[in-house]
C-alpha cells in the first residue's frame, strides 16, 4: 500500500521546498520514493508540485484576496494546500472542481489543521463562486507581470533591461512550460544510430539533433533510470546548452583537460568522450559528495580517463600542473534553469550579490592552469549579465595574456548563431536551458 496520496506527497514536497529551502528536483525524488505510489499517482503528484511551485506567485495573489490574513501569515501546510488546490482549479481541466475542494478539506485535516479546513474550503470555493478568474492586479507594470508570470519585479527588470520587453516575455512565457529533455549518447560504447533504435524499442520517442548528432532530444514514456540503454551505460541526461558548452572545449585524444567545477559531471562526460578515452581529464569539485558522484558516473560510462578530486576552484593548486584546455563552468544563480527548477526564480537579489565577485575570483585562479595556446572556456546557467558578460570582459581587461576565441562552427550551428566568442541561449530560442559560453585563448 502507498505511504501516502499523491496529493499529499505534493504538499509535503512542496512545504519542504517553500519554507525550508530544498532543490525541487531531490525533494520530490526522494518524496516520490518514499511514498510508494502507482506510475500514474507518481505523475500526477509531480505536476501537482511543480505546477504549483511555478506559478506560485500568481496563486498567492489569488490567496491574498480572499484571505484576510497576509500568506506569510498561514502555517506551511495550508498555504500549501491552497497552493495545490488553486492550482488544480485554475489549470488543470481534468480535476473536477469539487474533487479539488473535498480532497484540499481532507487534507487539511489529516495535516494535523483541521481548525483550518472551514477557511480552506472558504477560500476555493470563493475563487469558484467568481468564476475562477484572478482578481485585478493593482499596481505597475512590473507588478502585473508578476502575478501574470509567477516571477519577482527585481528579476523582471533585469530581464527587461537586457533583453527588452518582447524577448522578456517570451521567456517568462517558457519558462512556466516542460522544458525539453536532452540525453547524449556515451560513443564510448555505442552509435546514436543504435542507441536510438534500443530507446524505440522501449516506446521513447527520439528526435537526434542536426548539428550536435550524439545529442537526442527525449519524449520518455516510463523512467529514464528503468530503461535498457541507461542501464547499460549507453546514454546519460544532459541538457542540449551544456553539450554545447563541452564542445565548446573542442578536446582532443591525449590532451590534458581540466573541469575545474564538474559536478554533477555531465560535461566531463562528454569531454571524455571527445577524447576517446586517451589523455587525462581532471573532475573537480568542492563537496566530497558531489565528487564521488562524478567518479560513480564515469566509472558506469566506462571513462576510464577521468580522474574526479576534490579541489576547491578558487585557490592555486601548483601540483595539478598545466592544461592544454579548461573548462569554468562557475557556480550562479540558475537563472537559466527555472524552468526546470523553478523554486530558483524565488531568491531574494541580495541573496545573487556576491556571485559576480566569486566567478570572477574563480576564473582569475583557474586562469594560471592554461599553457600557451591552450583555450579556456567560461560558462554559467543564468541570464544575468553581470554573471556573464560582465564577468568575461572584466577579465580580459586584467589578463592580456588571454584573448577572445570565436566558438566552434557546430556550436555556432547548435544554436543558430552567427559567429561569436560569447553566446548567450534563450530558452525560448534555442530550446535549450538559458546559458552562457564564452570562448578565450591564451596567446602568451
Amino acid at each position: 500500500m502507498p505511504e501516502m496520496t499523491a496529493r499529499q506527497a505534493a504538499v509535503q514536497a512542496l512545504m519542504r521546498v517553500n519554507h525550508e529551502g530544498g532543490y525541487s528536483n531531490l525533494v520530490l525524488n526522494e518524496t516520490l520514493k518514499k511514498a510508494q505510489l502507482s506510475q500514474t499517482d507518481a505523475a500526477f503528484a509531480s505536476k501537482l508540485f511543480y505546477g504549483a511551485l511555478e506559478r506560485r506567485l500568481t496563486l498567492d495573489h489569488i490567496i491574498s484576496s480572499y484571505s484576510k490574513k497576509p500568506v506569510a501569515k498561514l502555517t506551511p501546510a495550508v498555504a500549501d494546500i491552497l497552493l495545490m488546490s488553486l492550482y488544480q482549479l485554475l489549470y488543470l481541466d481534468s480535476v473536477p472542481d469539487s474533487a479539488a475542494v473535498n480532497e484540499a478539506v481532507k487534507l487539511t485535516r489529516q495535516m494535523k489543521a483541521s481548525s483550518a479546513s472551514g477557511f480552506v474550503n472558504a477560500v476555493l470555493r470563493s475563487f469558484i463562486r467568481d468564476e475562477k478568474k484572478i482578481p485585478t492586479v493593482r499596481g505597475n507594470r512590473l507588478k502585473k507581470l508578476e502575478v501574470q508570470y509567477s516571477c519577482p519585479q527585481w528579476l523582471i527588470k533585469i530581464l527587461l533591461d537586457s533583453y527588452g520587453e518582447q524577448q522578456t516575455v517570451a521567456l517568462l512565457e517558457h519558462s512556466l512550460e516542460r522544458p525539453p529533455l536532452y540525453a547524449r549518447v556515451n560513443t564510448t560504447r555505442t552509435s546514436a544510430q543504435h542507441c536510438i533504435e534500443l530507446l524505440q524499442q522501449q516506446g521513447v520517442q527520439v528526435q537526434q539533433e542536426e548539428a550536435l548528432t550524439d545529442c537526442l532530444r527525449l519524449n520518455a514514456t516510463a523512467s529514464i533510470e528503468r530503461l535498457q540503454a541507461f542501464e547499460q551505460g549507453l546514454f546519460y541526461i544532459q541538457d542540449k546548452s551544456s553539450q554545447m558548452c563541452a564542445a565548446s572545449l573542442e578536446a582532443q585524444p591525449g590532451e590534458r583537460i581540466l573541469d575545474c567545477c564538474a559536478a554533477p559531471g555531465s560535461k566531463t562526460f562528454t569531454i571524455a568522450q571527445q577524447m576517446q578515452g586517451e589523455g587525462q581529464i581532471i573532475s573537480c569539485d568542492i563537496f566530497e559528495e558531489k565528487v564521488k558522484k562524478i567518479q560513480a558516473g564515469a566509472a558506469r560510462l566506462g571513462l576510464s580517463c577521468v580522474d574526479a578530486r576534490l579541489q576547491d576552484a578558487s585557490v592555486y593548486d601548483p601540483q595539478l600542473g598545466e592544461f592544454d584546455r579548461v573548462l569554468c563552468d562557475a557556480p550562479c544563480s540558475g537563472i537559466g534553469i527555472i524552468g526546470r527548477k523553478p523554486e530558483i526564480k524565488y531568491k531574494e537579489e541580495a541573496q545573487l550579490s556576491d556571485l559576480p565577485q566569486l566567478q570572477l575570483k574563480i576564473l582569475e585562479n583557474v586562469c594560471r592552469y592554461v599553457k600557451v595556446g591552450g583555450r579556456l572556456v567560461y560558462s554559467t546557467c543564468t541570464l544575468l549579465p553581470n554573471e556573464n558578460t560582465k564577468v568575461v570582459e572584466q577579465f580580459l581587461q586584467r589578463h592580456s595574456e588571454f584573448e577572445p576565441l570565436i566558438l566552434p562552427q557546430r556550436v555556432l550551428q547548435a544554436a543558430n548563431s552567427t559567429p561569436t566568442w560569447a553566446l548567450t541561449l534563450l530558452p525560448q530560442m534555442a530550446q535549450t536551458d538559458g546559458f552562457f559560453i564564452a570562448g578565450m585563448k591564451r596567446v602568451r
